[in-house]
């Protein structure tokens, strides 16, 4: 079988929404990776995330469970623009996201690098 977290990202195959967007944040906002029936991970491992911002704004991430939250002190510093891609746990069901400014992140599910 071909080891698809060495193979270039690509979004989920069998969801009908694998992509969402965040809606524009000042403080730190919590988002579920995971909808039934809509974006379902295959399989228990090889899971990334892409989170993608037009333009040059910064932002903080942090991958947990529904309890965590992002803040600029414990948090990844993420600087658009372009994609950043993440290799995440299945016990990593969240992201929460904080920034200074307005700003609307992409999140998108999938596998590979």
């Amino acid at each position: 079988m071909y080891p698809t977290d060495q193979a270039p990202f690509h979004p989920l195959v069998n969801a009908t929404d694998p992509s969402f967007n965040t809606s524009a944040l000042v403080a730190a906002a919590l988002y579920a990776l995971e909808s039934t029936g809509t974006r379902i991970w295959q399989g228990p491992g090889s899971r990334s995330v892409r989170l993608c911002v037009p333009g040059s704004t910064a932002y903080y991430a942090k991958f947990g469970t529904s309890d965590v939250v992002a803040a600029s002190t414990d948090s990844m510093l993420v600087v658009g623009p372009g994609p950043e891609i993440f290799e995440v746990s299945p016990s990593q069901s969240h992201v929460s996201l904080f920034s200074s400014t307005n700003v609307t992140v992409n999140i998108t599910l999938g596998v590979g690098r």
